[in-house]
């Protein structure tokens, strides 16, 4: 008897559940000023990480350090400006082979992880270690990070129709 009451109530919940409404859930859109402060504010980031990266041959001890925290800081933020830009143009061709190229292995979190080895380790690096380093970084950053950063800048000047074409500045040893 109590089996067949808790499989009545089971069967009920059941129905229930099928005939109650669906509670949409819409995630809003980012406004044109969200899209413009994300293209700003991840062009400006990527240019002092380039700056960092065009001091960091002539840094050493805890001036490297210091400056390699602030550009691993600056950089690890710029995801948020990405989750921005992928909510408007996710759908955008180029944005979704940039982001493809972003997740790569290899491409941005292998900036981060150069960078966290610059704070890490920089005060005990000689020269030629950072510039095998800087190198390192560079050569994935020059490559592949930074023409996948330009793509979702490319479609945030588009949609803003600004007449600006943003590009992320390239450290002065980009190879």
């Amino acid at each position: 008897m109590l089996s067949s009451i808790a499989a009545s109530f089971l069967l009920g919940l059941v129905s229930l559940t099928h005939a109650a409404p669906t509670a949409i859930v819409l995630t809003p859109r980012a406004s044109a000023s969200d899209v413009g402060d994300a293209q700003n504010s991840w062009a400006a980031d990527t240019s002092r990480v380039s700056q960092f990266l065009s001091a960091a041959p002539d840094l050493s001890g805890s001036d490297l350090v210091e400056q390699a925290q602030a550009a691993l800081d600056i950089f690890n933020g710029e995801l948020a400006y990405k989750a921005v830009l992928d909510g408007v143009f996710g759908g955008d061709p180029a944005v979704q082979a940039a982001a493809a190229t972003l997740a790569r292995p290899g491409t941005f979190q292998f900036v981060a992880n150069g960078l966290q080895q610059f704070t890490t380790e920089g005060a005990g690096m000689d020269k030629t270690a950072v510039d095998i380093l800087v190198s390192r970084i560079n050569r994935a950053r020059c490559r592949d990070v930074l023409p996948a950063i330009d793509a979702y800048l490319k479609a945030a000047s588009a949609f803003l129709n600004n007449g600006l074409l943003m590009v992320a500045n390239r450290p002065d040893n980009c190879q």
